[in-house]
């Protein structure tokens, strides 16, 4: 039988050098993972089993980044620029050294350098600074509107519904949390966590958002035609 495992980790802060920049191991995947995302892995290739029991063992994170060019199996990837380090919050030992894990994303990164690639990536990274840049004020309260919206489409596809959508006040957050939870191929979500202020990612999801909306009520209008106004 397997052994399980299961911990929940605190984060800790990160110890930079004097030039910024930080050894991260990297993980390429052909998705994008945004800050305060959750994020599911099953571990089963070696090199990687062994670089995430080093994180275990130190508490530390690892990144994640869009694959640039290649596989996520065999040959290291060429990954993207920019990604997003990610913490372990909880894991789980199976059959054969496999891992699960769960892990959240914390803070963007720009790859400095890529300092080993043999048996796992590892890159000097510095990690950006987050802005809030102008014009949130009137970003806000159309986001609002259309994030509650999502929230509720999502709920009422498998079946739910719900009459509280927590919302997150600061609009770096909120940026992430709407980018998170939309439906987009990942070159367009690389592009989002790239952006540089959260006025600008904000201003970009607004068309998403609405193209999102009308998918999903599209979806469950196909899964329950007869479903009616909710009188509740």
């Amino acid at each position: 039988m397997a052994g399980e495992y299961t911990r929940t980790i605190m984060a800790q802060p990160h110890e930079e050098p004097s030039d910024g920049l930080t050894r991260l191991p990297l993980f390429p995947l052909n998705l994008v993972l945004f800050p305060g995302q959750d994020l599911p892995l099953h571990i089963f290739e070696e090199r990687y089993k062994d670089m995430i029991g080093e994180c275990l063992e130190q508490d530390s994170p690892f990144g994640v980044v869009l694959i640039k060019e290649g596989l996520e199996v065999g040959s290291p990837a060429d990954p993207e620029r920019i990604g997003t380090s990610t913490r372990i919050l909880r894991s789980e030992i199976l059959d054969q050294g496999r891992i699960n894990i769960m892990t959240k994303g914390e803070r963007r990164f720009e790859i400095e350098e890529i300092a080993q690639r043999v048996p796992h990536v590892v890159g000097r990274v510095r990690y950006l600074v987050e802005l809030e840049g102008e014009g949130c004020a009137e970003l806000v309260p159309q986001i609002n509107e259309e994030y509650v919206a999502l929230v509720r489409n999502l709920t009422a596809l498998t079946g739910g519904y719900t009459s509280r959508v927590d919302i997150p006040e600061d609009p770096i957050e909120l940026s992430y949390a709407i980018a998170a939870n939309l439906d987009l191929e990942p070159h367009l979500r690389q592009s989002l966590l790239v952006t540089e202020t959260a006025a600008t990612r904000l201003f970009d999801l607004i068309p998403l958002l609405k193209q999102g909306n009308e998918a999903l009520r599209e979806r469950i209008a196909k899964q329950n035609p007869f479903q009616g106004p909710r009188l509740n």
